[in-house]
Protein backbone atom coordinates (compact mmCIF):
# COMPACT_ATOMS: atom_id res chain seq x y z
CA UNK A 1 0.00 0.00 0.00
CA UNK A 2 2.83 2.72 0.38
CA UNK A 3 4.23 2.09 -3.31
CA UNK A 4 1.34 3.36 -4.50
CA UNK A 5 1.83 7.06 -2.97
CA UNK A 6 5.32 7.16 -4.67
CA UNK A 7 4.78 5.69 -8.01
CA UNK A 8 1.61 8.97 -8.42
CA UNK A 9 3.92 11.40 -6.97
CA UNK A 10 7.30 10.19 -9.52
CA UNK A 11 4.09 10.56 -12.12
CA UNK A 12 3.06 13.95 -10.67
CA UNK A 13 6.25 15.14 -10.77
CA UNK A 14 6.95 14.01 -14.85
CA UNK A 15 3.94 15.69 -15.85
CA UNK A 16 5.35 18.92 -13.66
CA UNK A 17 8.57 19.18 -15.62
CA UNK A 18 7.08 18.12 -18.83
CA UNK A 19 4.48 21.38 -18.43
CA UNK A 20 7.37 22.87 -17.26
CA UNK A 21 9.11 22.53 -19.83
CA UNK A 22 6.26 23.37 -22.82
CA UNK A 23 6.04 26.53 -20.77
CA UNK A 24 9.89 27.10 -21.19
CA UNK A 25 9.77 26.92 -24.84
CA UNK A 26 6.58 28.24 -25.44
CA UNK A 27 8.12 31.90 -23.97
CA UNK A 28 11.28 31.53 -26.00
CA UNK A 29 9.34 31.13 -29.63
CA UNK A 30 6.99 33.98 -28.13
CA UNK A 31 9.40 36.37 -27.30
CA UNK A 32 12.01 35.49 -30.40
CA UNK A 33 8.69 35.97 -33.14
CA UNK A 34 9.64 39.19 -34.27
CA UNK A 35 11.84 40.47 -36.82
CA UNK A 36 15.23 40.14 -35.95
CA UNK A 37 17.13 41.80 -39.25
CA UNK A 38 15.97 43.91 -41.92
CA UNK A 39 13.49 45.59 -39.08
CA UNK A 40 13.75 49.76 -39.63
CA UNK A 41 12.13 52.08 -37.11
CA UNK A 42 8.47 53.69 -38.32
CA UNK A 43 8.88 57.48 -39.61
CA UNK A 44 6.69 60.14 -38.96
CA UNK A 45 4.09 59.13 -41.25
CA UNK A 46 3.79 55.87 -40.12
CA UNK A 47 3.48 56.75 -36.61
CA UNK A 48 0.36 59.13 -37.52
CA UNK A 49 -0.93 55.79 -39.29
CA UNK A 50 -0.64 54.04 -36.40
CA UNK A 51 -1.85 57.00 -34.07
CA UNK A 52 -5.55 56.44 -36.97
CA UNK A 53 -5.48 53.26 -36.34
CA UNK A 54 -5.58 53.53 -32.69
CA UNK A 55 -8.09 56.49 -32.41
CA UNK A 56 -10.77 54.69 -35.00
CA UNK A 57 -10.92 51.43 -32.88
CA UNK A 58 -10.00 49.53 -35.86
CA UNK A 59 -8.20 46.67 -33.36
CA UNK A 60 -11.27 45.94 -32.00
CA UNK A 61 -12.44 44.15 -35.52
CA UNK A 62 -9.12 43.78 -37.15
CA UNK A 63 -6.07 41.86 -36.17
CA UNK A 64 -2.48 42.88 -36.74
CA UNK A 65 0.07 39.77 -36.66
CA UNK A 66 -2.85 37.58 -35.03
CA UNK A 67 -3.72 40.16 -32.00
CA UNK A 68 -7.15 42.01 -32.21
CA UNK A 69 -10.56 41.93 -33.25
CA UNK A 70 -12.41 38.49 -35.08
CA UNK A 71 -15.00 40.55 -36.66
CA UNK A 72 -13.11 41.45 -39.78
CA UNK A 73 -9.85 39.81 -41.69
CA UNK A 74 -6.12 40.26 -39.88
CA UNK A 75 -4.72 43.19 -41.78
CA UNK A 76 -1.20 42.41 -41.66
CA UNK A 77 -0.42 41.50 -44.87
CA UNK A 78 -3.50 43.00 -46.51
CA UNK A 79 -1.44 46.50 -48.36
CA UNK A 80 1.37 43.94 -50.53
CA UNK A 81 2.99 45.19 -53.37
CA UNK A 82 -0.11 43.66 -55.25
CA UNK A 83 -2.90 46.07 -53.66
CA UNK A 84 -3.10 49.83 -54.44
CA UNK A 85 -3.88 52.02 -52.15
CA UNK A 86 -6.73 53.15 -53.49
CA UNK A 87 -8.20 49.93 -53.24
CA UNK A 88 -8.04 49.74 -49.57
CA UNK A 89 -9.12 53.66 -49.47
CA UNK A 90 -12.52 52.78 -51.23
CA UNK A 91 -13.41 50.16 -48.48
CA UNK A 92 -12.38 52.53 -45.86
CA UNK A 93 -14.41 55.13 -47.52
CA UNK A 94 -17.01 53.02 -48.57
CA UNK A 95 -17.70 50.26 -46.06
CA UNK A 96 -18.00 46.97 -46.87
CA UNK A 97 -20.62 44.55 -45.13
CA UNK A 98 -20.59 44.64 -41.51
CA UNK A 99 -17.75 47.24 -41.97
CA UNK A 100 -19.06 50.76 -41.52
CA UNK A 101 -17.68 54.15 -43.45
CA UNK A 102 -14.89 56.19 -42.05
CA UNK A 103 -15.43 59.88 -42.87
CA UNK A 104 -11.32 60.28 -43.17
CA UNK A 105 -9.33 63.00 -44.41
CA UNK A 106 -6.63 62.85 -47.03
CA UNK A 107 -3.38 62.76 -44.64
CA UNK A 108 -4.89 60.52 -42.17
CA UNK A 109 -5.54 57.79 -45.33
CA UNK A 110 -2.49 58.45 -46.63
CA UNK A 111 -0.89 57.83 -43.10
CA UNK A 112 -2.62 54.81 -42.69
CA UNK A 113 -1.90 53.38 -45.88
CA UNK A 114 2.10 54.00 -44.82
CA UNK A 115 1.84 52.08 -41.62
CA UNK A 116 -0.08 49.72 -43.17
CA UNK A 117 2.43 48.97 -46.03
CA UNK A 118 5.45 49.15 -43.28
CA UNK A 119 3.06 46.57 -41.20
CA UNK A 120 3.39 44.45 -44.29
CA UNK A 121 6.75 44.55 -44.60
CA UNK A 122 7.17 43.33 -40.86
CA UNK A 123 6.63 40.22 -41.47
CA UNK A 124 4.11 37.22 -42.19
CA UNK A 125 1.04 37.18 -39.80
CA UNK A 126 -1.37 33.83 -41.29
CA UNK A 127 0.32 31.19 -43.65
CA UNK A 128 0.28 31.25 -47.49
CA UNK A 129 0.32 27.25 -48.26
CA UNK A 130 -1.61 27.65 -50.89
CA UNK A 131 0.06 30.58 -53.10
CA UNK A 132 0.29 29.98 -56.35
CA UNK A 133 4.29 29.29 -57.43
CA UNK A 134 3.60 30.97 -60.70
CA UNK A 135 1.34 33.88 -61.39
CA UNK A 136 0.01 34.62 -64.61
CA UNK A 137 -1.22 38.29 -64.84
CA UNK A 138 -4.42 38.57 -63.48
CA UNK A 139 -6.21 40.22 -66.70
CA UNK A 140 -4.85 36.69 -69.10
CA UNK A 141 -5.42 34.27 -66.58
CA UNK A 142 -8.48 32.69 -67.95
CA UNK A 143 -7.00 33.39 -71.83
CA UNK A 144 -3.82 31.27 -70.82
CA UNK A 145 -5.47 28.82 -69.35
CA UNK A 146 -8.23 27.76 -72.17
CA UNK A 147 -5.34 27.80 -74.36
CA UNK A 148 -3.35 25.11 -72.19
CA UNK A 149 -7.02 23.35 -72.27
CA UNK A 150 -7.33 23.31 -75.58
CA UNK A 151 -3.82 22.08 -76.57
CA UNK A 152 -4.45 18.97 -74.16
CA UNK A 153 -7.89 18.34 -76.14
CA UNK A 154 -9.41 18.95 -73.04
CA UNK A 155 -12.20 21.24 -73.38
CA UNK A 156 -13.57 23.42 -77.02
CA UNK A 157 -14.42 26.67 -76.35
CA UNK A 158 -17.55 27.90 -78.79
CA UNK A 159 -17.82 31.08 -80.62
CA UNK A 160 -20.12 33.33 -78.25
CA UNK A 161 -18.19 32.37 -75.32
CA UNK A 162 -15.18 33.26 -77.07
CA UNK A 163 -16.59 36.13 -77.71
CA UNK A 164 -17.54 37.09 -74.24
CA UNK A 165 -13.51 35.95 -72.73
CA UNK A 166 -12.20 38.62 -75.19
CA UNK A 167 -14.70 41.16 -73.51
CA UNK A 168 -13.53 39.77 -70.45
CA UNK A 169 -10.25 40.32 -71.13
CA UNK A 170 -10.16 44.01 -72.60
CA UNK A 171 -12.25 44.95 -69.65
CA UNK A 172 -9.63 43.24 -67.41
CA UNK A 173 -12.08 41.85 -65.30
CA UNK A 174 -10.12 39.55 -63.93
CA UNK A 175 -8.20 42.24 -62.43
CA UNK A 176 -10.56 41.95 -59.38
CA UNK A 177 -12.09 39.01 -60.06
CA UNK A 178 -9.85 36.03 -59.46
CA UNK A 179 -9.83 32.86 -61.70
CA UNK A 180 -11.49 30.02 -58.89
CA UNK A 181 -10.62 32.13 -55.84
CA UNK A 182 -11.20 35.10 -54.16
CA UNK A 183 -9.97 38.51 -55.13
CA UNK A 184 -7.81 40.24 -53.14
CA UNK A 185 -11.09 42.08 -51.51
CA UNK A 186 -12.72 39.45 -51.57
CA UNK A 187 -14.57 39.85 -54.98
CA UNK A 188 -16.67 37.15 -55.64
CA UNK A 189 -15.60 34.22 -57.51
CA UNK A 190 -17.77 34.16 -60.55
CA UNK A 191 -17.06 30.62 -61.66
CA UNK A 192 -18.97 29.24 -59.14
CA UNK A 193 -21.84 27.60 -60.23
CA UNK A 194 -24.46 29.47 -57.73
CA UNK A 195 -23.65 32.79 -59.34
CA UNK A 196 -26.80 34.01 -60.92
CA UNK A 197 -25.52 34.48 -64.53
CA UNK A 198 -29.00 35.62 -66.06
CA UNK A 199 -29.04 38.70 -68.58
CA UNK A 200 -31.28 40.83 -66.25
CA UNK A 201 -28.84 40.16 -63.09
CA UNK A 202 -25.90 40.88 -64.97
CA UNK A 203 -27.20 43.92 -66.75
CA UNK A 204 -28.24 45.34 -63.65
CA UNK A 205 -24.71 44.61 -61.95
CA UNK A 206 -22.89 45.66 -64.98
CA UNK A 207 -24.59 48.63 -66.18
CA UNK A 208 -25.51 50.21 -62.40
CA UNK A 209 -22.09 48.81 -61.00
CA UNK A 210 -22.38 46.92 -57.15
CA UNK A 211 -20.61 47.75 -54.11
CA UNK A 212 -16.81 48.68 -55.02
CA UNK A 213 -17.90 47.68 -59.05
CA UNK A 214 -18.19 50.37 -60.90
CA UNK A 215 -20.81 50.99 -63.72
CA UNK A 216 -19.42 49.76 -67.30
CA UNK A 217 -21.42 50.71 -70.45
CA UNK A 218 -21.54 47.56 -72.45
CA UNK A 219 -25.07 47.18 -74.72
CA UNK A 220 -27.32 43.87 -74.34
CA UNK A 221 -25.35 41.77 -76.75
CA UNK A 222 -21.92 42.19 -74.53
CA UNK A 223 -23.64 41.29 -71.40
CA UNK A 224 -25.00 38.36 -72.87
CA UNK A 225 -21.42 37.38 -74.12
CA UNK A 226 -20.04 37.83 -71.13
CA UNK A 227 -22.95 35.89 -69.42
CA UNK A 228 -22.55 33.19 -71.92
CA UNK A 229 -18.40 33.09 -71.38
CA UNK A 230 -19.21 32.89 -67.49
CA UNK A 231 -21.64 30.00 -67.90
CA UNK A 232 -19.38 28.21 -69.95
CA UNK A 233 -16.74 28.20 -67.60
CA UNK A 234 -19.61 27.26 -65.00
CA UNK A 235 -19.99 24.16 -67.12
CA UNK A 236 -16.74 23.29 -67.58
CA UNK A 237 -15.28 24.08 -64.15
CA UNK A 238 -14.49 20.46 -62.74
CA UNK A 239 -11.99 20.26 -65.67
CA UNK A 240 -10.41 24.02 -65.43
CA UNK A 241 -10.25 24.46 -62.00
CA UNK A 242 -8.13 20.96 -61.48
CA UNK A 243 -5.90 22.21 -64.75
CA UNK A 244 -5.36 25.55 -63.06
CA UNK A 245 -3.95 24.10 -60.00
CA UNK A 246 -1.11 22.51 -62.31
CA UNK A 247 -1.00 25.57 -64.60
CA UNK A 248 -0.19 27.68 -61.51
CA UNK A 249 1.93 25.20 -59.54
CA UNK A 250 0.71 25.55 -56.27
CA UNK A 251 2.54 24.29 -53.13
CA UNK A 252 1.42 21.93 -51.20
CA UNK A 253 0.04 21.90 -47.59
CA UNK A 254 2.60 21.36 -44.83
CA UNK A 255 1.46 21.54 -41.09
CA UNK A 256 5.00 23.35 -40.02
CA UNK A 257 3.87 26.34 -41.55
CA UNK A 258 1.12 26.84 -38.99
CA UNK A 259 1.96 28.97 -36.01
CA UNK A 260 0.73 26.19 -33.64
CA UNK A 261 1.94 28.18 -31.09
CA UNK A 262 -0.44 31.23 -31.34
CA UNK A 263 -3.42 28.50 -30.37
Amino acid sequence: MTSSPDRFSLSRGQVLLLLLGCFLSLTVVAYSDYPREGFSPMGAQERRGLEVWRSNNCQVCHQIHGFGGFHGPDLTNRLTDGVLDDELIQVILSGRGRMPAFDLPDEDLDALMAWLRGINDSGRAQPEPLQAAISPIASMHFNELIALAGERDLVTIPGSAQEGLDLWTTMQCGTCHRAFQAGLLREPDLTAAATDRSFESLYQIITEGSGRMPAAPLDDDQVRTLGAFLQWVADNRPILSELNLEFTQYDSFRWSDLPWFEY
